[in-house]
Order: structure tokens, then C-alpha cells, then sequence
């Protein structure tokens, strides 16, 4: 796999594959992704690793609401279960 994430730019395979990863979010090109990639390489471990984690909670947590569809971290959002609505 990692011979499929080579560049002629000669970054590291884990970087080309975050500039990869962060290229296919919507509004981020390539030199973005890699503007972002350059910036998390420089930042503390504990604050990549944060990201890291908010990430990966938010996609296990967040939803849509079985209602209305708007987000939520249960089946149905606070204001569809407020029984005064």
C-alpha cells in the first residue's frame, strides 16, 4: 500500500496519505491538505491527538435526528424530545 501512496514531491508515505485523506473534505485542495498536513506536523503530539480524538468521537456519537433530521448525539434531538413542542 505504501508504494501506491508514493510522490514525485518525496514527501513520507503517512504524509502523502494525510494530504490525500484531507484533500477528499469538501473545499480542500491539495496545497491545502498539505498546508494542514505541514501544520499538524508542527503541532504538540497531545493537540494532534486531541483532533485525532474529536474526529473519530464525533463519527461514533453524532447523528441525525429520526425526526427532523437535524444533528444529534441520540435517536431523537432535544427539541423533538421537549414534549412541550
Amino acid at each position: 500500500m505504501a508504494e501506491n501512496l508514493k510522490r514525485q514531491d518525496g514527501l513520507p508515505p503517512a504524509m502523502t496519505r494525510l494530504v490525500k485523506e484531507l484533500s477528499r473534505l469538501p473545499g480542500i485542495g491539495e496545497k491545502t491538505a498539505s498546508r494542514l498536513a505541514f501544520n499538524l506536523l508542527n503541532r504538540p503530539r497531545d493537540q494532534v491527538i486531541a483532533l485525532a480524538e474529536s474526529l473519530l468521537e464525533m463519527k461514533e456519537r453524532v447523528g441525525l435526528c429520526a425526526e427532523c433530521f437535524g444533528l444529534s448525539d441520540h435517536p431523537r434531538c432535544q427539541i423533538c424530545e421537549d414534549p412541550a413542542r
